[in-house]
């Protein structure tokens, strides 16, 4: 019974980069995840932005370099949330120094880029796990369930919506790898990866019969819109609707037609339509990113395997890829 009871030790963690989604995102995840994480240092190229990061997350340890922090004997795994541009090198860097790493979605700013990266990571035997919170979502995993268990019998239609208005008031406008971004397809690429990864993941591989793309705002280079025809592997036809220049309040990420049911993926809870006109609502639970580090500390700690391994974000990004070209 003592061991039982025995408390699973915390995963010692160094982050690389305190940019926008260090503040915003992960350090209310740290805090929630404590008991299963500690952080130990950050590094950021900017040393007052690390230093004010660290202040506000209770720590003191700022180290002067990614390398220092790589090879700090008391860090097991770092996050790397840094340009898409830069981040494979310093991922490559970690693995070669010893440390697990999680780094932030896309893997990559390319196709080209992230087969390469992925080809030279798996001579390490260090796990890596690819940042996408979405799939931490446990309404997400519901709907991945309810799919693969055939409640919706036949599925005819699924039709993927990302909407938002992006100005100077968000907090991304002005970051340098999001005004002049060296990936393909600005905004729509490197959030669309996320519902890339839903549709991969509850309803298989997609090819895309046709894609157009549109740049309405020229503030948000190189595209702000891309619209796509997909069909899947099962026969179920959808569509990709991506649009960072137009608002559209209320409309669900995903929306699926069945022969049985129907569902409607929100970005916080899915709605499961009976025949009978009956709703079952599943609401999220949790934080995705304080979930996400919890398995972060599971896959380093326990050796569990990892949930969006480098091969399976792969997938993602080329799809996203095919869409943004057309």
């Amino acid at each position: 019974m003592a061991s039982r009871l025995m408390k699973q030790r915390r995963l010692r963690i160094g982050l690389l980069g305190t940019g926008v989604a260090a503040f915003r995102l992960y350090q209310p995840a740290f805090a929630a995840v404590g008991d299963r994480l500690e952080l130990v240092a950050c590094a950021n190229r900017t040393r007052v932005k690390a230093e004010k990061f660290a202040k506000i997350a209770g720590f003191s340890r700022v180290e002067s370099s990614a390398q220092a922090l790589f090879h700090s004997p008391d860090i097991e795994a770092v996050i790397i949330s840094l340009p898409i541009d830069v981040q494979p090198q310093y991922v490559l860097e970690a693995l070669a120094a010893g440390v697990a790493v999680l780094s932030e979605k896309p893997v990559a700013g390319s196709v080209r880029d992230a087969k390469a990266l992925i080809r030279r990571a798996e001579r390490s035997d260090r796990p890596w796990l690819v940042g996408e919170n979405f799939a931490f979502m446990s309404h997400v995993r519901k709907l991945e369930a309810l799919s693969k268990s055939g409640k919706f019998g036949q599925i005819r239609l699924i039709e993927a919506r990302q909407t938002n208005w992006v100005d100077d008031k968000n907090p991304y406008f002005n970051t340098a790898w999001r005004a002049a971004p060296k990936h393909a397809g600005g905004f729509v690429l490197d959030a669309g990866v996320h519902i890339a990864h839903i549709l991969n993941r509850c309803f298989g591989p997609a090819k895309v019969l046709s894609a157009r793309q549109a740049s309405f705002e020229p503030s948000l280079p190189p595209i702000d819109t891309a619209v796509a025809l997909l069909e899947f592997e099962s026969g179920a036809l959808g569509t990709f609707t991506s649009c960072f220049t137009a608002r559209d309040a209320g409309a669900p990420m995903v929306r699926v037609l069945g022969e049985r049911a129907s569902a409607y993926l929100y970005y916080d809870r899915l709605e499961v339509v009976a025949p009978n006109g009956k709703v079952t609502t599943f609401a999220s639970a949790g934080d995705s990113f304080a979930a996400q580090f919890r398995h972060f500390a599971d896959v380093v700690v326990k050796g569990v395997a990892v949930e969006v391994a480098p091969r399976a974000a792969l997938l993602d990004l080329e799809l996203l890829a095919r869409i943004c070209r057309g």
